[in-house]
Order: C-alpha cells, then sequence, then structure tokens
C-alpha cells in the first residue's frame, strides 16, 4: 500500500521531466519573449528576421533607410499595431502577435546592423509615435550604449551582404 504513494509521485515527476524535454525549445521560447530569458545576440538576429520576414522579404528590411521613415523604435511600434489590426479581419486571427520583449530585441537587431536614427529625432516626436508603448519608451531612454543586443552586435553587418548604413549615434564606440 505504501508503494503506491512512491510510485504516484515519481510518475508525475518522470511525466513533467519528459513533458520539460520533449517541449524544452518552445518552452524556451516562450520564456524569451516573455521577457523573463535573454536572448543571445544570434537568437535576437534570427527572430528579427523570423518575424519581419513573414511580412517583408529581406532586401525590403535591410536596406531600410532613415530618409524614407522614422527609426526602427517607432517601425517596430507600427507592425505591433499593425499586426493587432490585422489580427480582427477574417482569415488573419493567426498572425503572431510581437510580445514587448520581443520588440525591444528587433529594435536593438536593426538598430545595431542597419542603423540606429533615433539621435535624429526629437525623442518627444518618438515618445509621441509611439503611442504610450512602455517597453520601447523605456528602450528609447536607455542609452544605446547599455543596451545589450545591440551593442554586442554594433559594427556587424546585414546577414547577405548588405552594407551597413552609418549610424548617427555617436554614443558607441567604434571599435565595438
Amino acid at each position: 500500500m505504501k508503494i503506491k504513494y512512491l510510485v504516484a509521485p515519481l510518475i508525475l515527476i518522470i511525466t513533467i521531466v519528459l513533458l520539460g524535454w520533449l517541449f524544452k525549445e518552445r518552452i524556451t521560447s516562450d520564456l524569451k519573449a516573455r521577457g523573463y530569458l535573454e536572448y543571445t545576440p544570434d537568437e535576437a538576429i534570427t527572430l528579427a528576421y523570423d518575424k519581419c520576414s513573414g511580412c517583408h522579404n529581406s532586401a525590403k528590411i535591410t536596406n531600410y533607410c532613415f530618409r524614407c521613415g522614422p527609426p526602427f523604435i517607432v517601425v517596430v511600434r507600427n507592425m505591433r499595431t499593425l499586426i493587432s489590426l490585422e489580427k480582427g479581419k477574417p482569415g488573419k486571427e493567426g498572425l503572431p502577435a510581437i510580445s514587448d520583449n520581443e520588440a525591444v530585441t528587433i529594435v536593438q537587431v536593426w538598430n545595431a546592423l542597419i542603423g540606429n536614427w533615433e539621435e535624429g529625432w526629437r525623442k518627444k516626436d518618438l515618445i509621441k509615435m509611439m503611442e504610450g508603448d512602455q517597453a520601447l519608451i523605456d528602450l528609447l531612454n536607455t542609452p544605446p550604449s547599455e543596451r545589450k543586443i545591440e551593442s554586442a552586435l554594433f559594427g556587424k553587418t546585414v546577414p547577405g551582404g548588405v552594407v551597413r548604413k552609418e549610424s548617427i549615434n555617436p554614443e558607441l564606440p567604434a571599435d565595438k
């Protein structure tokens, strides 16, 4: 009879461990999207390409220029808004949303690989365009040199051979 009380918890523990092992990638991905774990720079690049290439081809993304539109911090905010609007349309309910942590990560990737043009805009205007998106406003208030992913990727080029456009942000050291 006492064995019954020992076997049941053992089976439960084995089941939990087995399910955790089987769904490890999905669990880890969800924890990163929610901000409980940090993305590595390589994971951040993969995330940015995966999320953005769902709607745009990579040439459109990597050739984006500060003369054509606002900085990436605003572009990502606009994409989040567009996705939420599109999800309300028939047949588009399955569009994957961009979480706060994913948005912050994507902005840092494109800022580092293509160029951070936030300083070319008044901070007041950027905050207004972000429409209360607190995660991105917090990122805006973080100096680029303190943004982990952006600092780690600064100076690297966009995969595929596209040359990185110059940043107008002098805060990051040139040797990084």
